[in-house]
């Protein structure tokens, strides 16, 4: 009771032979029909054309000589009394030869290939074999729009230091999420002992839809997406991040559900899309927090907030004519407690207001100098050395008869003010 390949040729040949003599080679033929719209599972359909050798047959034989059709991504297994004694994962046409040994073609499937040997032990070994025979197949494709939510997920968010991108600290968030999910049967062997057998008997048309197994596994899978997603909290990355990371989260979840669904049911996950993955708003505040504090321990950026400062200072220091000196002077001390850029430093560069550079050079002119009254640049020639002002002209001078006090002779006063005699006389 093997399956024997049709080469293309052969179908070529075979072919033209049915449309000259209108006649089937097949005596009876073995299809999947339609198997989209979430179908995991079917009976095959058995095709009757005009040339059909076998057109009262039994459906529950599979008479030798009949063709089965095998397509892309599907599975077809024989199924003798309950059991399965025959299977294909292999695309192509084949002719069932009811005198040869199973052939067993896995289409490089591991669970077939793990269920080969045990058939074809059997079969060697004279296993029973009854006149009830049907065709089923099983589709190995991606079986897609399976819905989750999360509810609350506790994860651990990341962030990173701004110079060398490496995690520095975290703290634990409360996210909420959802998205789609779709799985895809790894094992078709084990798919069918556990869900598929029990659609098989009497008559059964062996039917499983997506909606008939959704509601068990889509608990089971949302609650390993939440564990998986905090398993993901071991990337070290920030909760923003996870949407690139779902070829990671599939992993985990699929190494989650393997002993629940892959070795029990033959179920996978084929890929978890998230749409949504979000903080609740307490933890986004937390982490707020966190960052501002961050600012003021790691000296990098407690550096730029520095800056920033000085920069928004010297900008209403500059805008202020009135209060120029006093708001400079205020940031030369804040510069020079922080370590930073001080006063003098700013002025050589260019950087200060010209409103506030007059009454500050006046405080350094020498003693015995004079200050210009033009640029307030202290000098001690006769001409002022930033702008060429001349040295004003000395007044001339009288003094009191009686005790020699010196005044302007344009604002000298009737009376000495030191004292009390009239000018000139003693």
């Amino acid at each position: 009771m093997g399956l024997i390949k049709i080469a293309a040729q052969t179908l070529g040949a075979l072919g033209n032979a049915i449309n000259t003599t209108g006649e089937s080679m097949w005596v009876d033929y073995f299809e999947s029909g339609d198997m989209s719209g979430g179908v995991l599972m079917k009976r095959g359909e058995k095709i009757s054309s005009k040339g059909s050798k076998n057109k009262g047959g039994d459906q529950n034989i599979i008479t030798s000589g009949s063709g089965i059709d095998v397509q892309t991504n599907q599975c077809m297994i024989l199924v003798e009394n309950g059991q399965i004694v025959e299977f294909c994962a292999e695309p192509g046409r084949y002719q069932y030869d009811a005198s040869t040994a199973p052939s067993l073609m896995t289409g490089d499937n591991k669970g077939l290939k793990a269920l080969l040997s045990s058939i074809g032990g059997q079969f060697l070994a004279g296993g029973s074999r009854t006149n009830t025979q049907r065709v089923y197949y099983i589709n190995l494709g991606e079986i897609q729009g399976f819905k989750w939510g999360s509810g609350n997920i506790v994860f651990d968010h990341w962030e990173a230091d701004i110079q060398t991108g490496r995690p520095i600290w975290h703290i634990a968030t409360t996210l909420m999420g959802n998205g789609m999910y779709s799985i895809h049967i790894s094992d078709p062997a084990k798919f069918f002992q556990a869900i598929g057998a029990q659609k098989t008997g009497s008559d059964g048309d062996g039917l499983i839809r997506k909606e008939d197994i959704e509601p068990q596994i889509k608990t089971e899978a949302i609650a390993a997406i939440r564990q998986g997603v905090g398993q993901l909290s071991k990337l070290h990355i920030p909760y923003t991040d996870i949407a690139v990371h779902e070829a990671q989260l599939t992993e985990e979840v699929n190494e989650i559900l393997d002993k629940s669904w892959s070795e029990a049911r033959g179920i996978s996950i084929f890929k978890i899309a998230i749409g949504m993955m979000d903080a609740d708003e307490n933890s986004k505040a937390k982490i707020e927090k966190f960052q501002e504090t961050r600012g003021y321990t790691d000296p990098s950026m407690l550096g730029a907030y520095m800056g920033m400062g000085q920069t928004q200072a010297m900008q209403a220091a500059g805008a202020n004519a009135n209060g120029a000196v006093a708001g400079f002077a205020g940031l030369g001390m804040m510069n020079g407690m922080a370590g930073g850029t001080n006063i003098a430093n700013l002025m050589q560069q260019g950087q200060q207001p010209q409103q506030a550079a007059p009454q500050m050079m006046q405080a350094q002119a020498p003693a015995d100098g004079w200050t210009c009254a033009a640029c307030g640049s202290p000098n001690s020639g006769k001409f002022c050395t930033n702008c060429g002002q001349p040295k004003p002209a000395e007044a001339a001078k009288v003094f009191c008869a009686n005790c020699g006090s010196e005044y302007d002779a344009d604002k000298a006063p009737k009376f000495c003010p030191n004292c009390g005699k009239p000018m000139g006389q003693q």
